[in-house]
Parts: C-alpha cells; sequence; structure tokens
C-alpha cells in the first residue's frame, strides 16, 4: 500500500480506539451497556472494509498502469504516454523498462488516435519484480553508465493479448513471456 493509505489507516484506527475511549470515559456503557460492544464491532468492522477496499481499488489501478500496448515501432503506457523506439531493441527490454520506471502516480495520458498509434498486442502485467544490484557494491565499484547491465526481471507474470483476434496467452515467467513474443514477432514477418 501507498504511504497515504497507511496514514489513513493510522488515523482510523487511533479514532476508533479514541471513540471507544470515549464512550467508556463518558459513561454510555452504563445505560447502554451491550450497545458499545456491537458499535465497537461495526465501527472496527467498517475500518477494515476501508482498508480492503481501499487495498484492493490500488491493485487494480496499479495492474491498469502497468499494462503496455505495443505496435510496429511504438509503445503506449498510459502513465509513461505514446514512446516510439528503434527496432533493435528486443521488445521484452522495451517493456521491462517502462515497466521498471513507473511511478504509479495519478498522471494518466489519453490513449492515442488509431491513425497515429495502432496497437497489435498489449501486455498486462500482474506482477512485476526485478534484481537490485546491491547498492554497497555499486558504492565501491562503480561502472561508467554505457557498461552498467540492466536489472533483469527475476518475477513477471501476466498476459499478452493480441488485440485482432482477443487472444490471450498467460506467461508465469521472463521466459514465457520472450517464447510468446518471439511467436508474435513470426507471425508479423
Amino acid at each position: 500500500m501507498k504511504k497515504s493509505n497507511w496514514i489513513i489507516l493510522a488515523v482510523l484506527t487511533v479514532a476508533a480506539g479514541f471513540f471507544l475511549w470515549l464512550w467508556y470515559y463518558l459513561g454510555f456503557n452504563f445505560v447502554d451497556d451491550p450497545f458499545d460492544l456491537v458499535l465497537a464491532i461495526v465501527w472496527w468492522g467498517v475500518v477494515a472494509a476501508l482498508v480492503m477496499g481501499i487495498h484492493t481499488a490500488e491493485k487494480k489501478r496499479q495492474q491498469r498502469v502497468r499494462t503496455v500496448y505495443v505496435s510496429d515501432g511504438a509503445t503506449f503506457n498510459s502513465e509513461k504516454g505514446l514512446m516510439r523506439f528503434e527496432g533493435t531493441k528486443p521488445m521484452q527490454e522495451v517493456v521491462a523498462s517502462i515497466l521498471e520506471n513507473l511511478k504509479y502516480d495519478f498522471t494518466r495520458e489519453d490513449f492515442p488516435e488509431r491513425d497515429e498509434f495502432d496497437a497489435k498486442f498489449f501486455i498486462r502485467t500482474k506482477e512485476f519484480d526485478v534484481e537490485k544490484a546491491d547498492e554497497a557494491q555499486a558504492e565501491e565499484a562503480p561502472q561508467p553508465a554505457d557498461s552498467a547491465e540492466k536489472p533483469e526481471p527475476k518475477k513477471w507474470t501476466g498476459e499478452v493479448v493480441v488485440v485482432d483476434t482477443k487472444e490471450e496467452r498467460p506467461f508465469e515467467t521472463p521466459e514465457e513471456l520472450a517464447t510468446i513474443l518471439a511467436s508474435l514477432d513470426q507471425k508479423a514477418a
């Protein structure tokens, strides 16, 4: 969860504790003895439902942000917008670099017109995790930016959806994704 969501959870938890304490401090438990316990349970249930709702909505939003549309020589992502690239770099590396640099903020680019960008397929990523280099090792032996190796994705799951046929091809590893992308390139050629 994002930092702001944790802050909201902390405020709601403190408020719940404060209201329960206030209920007993003001003596309402002597008037409506079983009601105070029911009210506390309902309030904690509301707090738990809000936390679960926020968490679920954030996960769905992040998955939508991780979707990358691909056409010949260009990609589109709702956060990064339309990006053109050279055909020499493998598509998997292009998409991985886009996903690695996402900030998951609330900026959103409009989908380009069809004459400007005609998507052939899109990659809907459920989970993406790259192996980061140890910062201590990087400080000891700094390398020039040109020779630095890009970190490889260690976990990448999702599906590739072909726009024309609506065919969905799930993948569980970066290697499976590479196989799917290679088969799509062969069909296009």
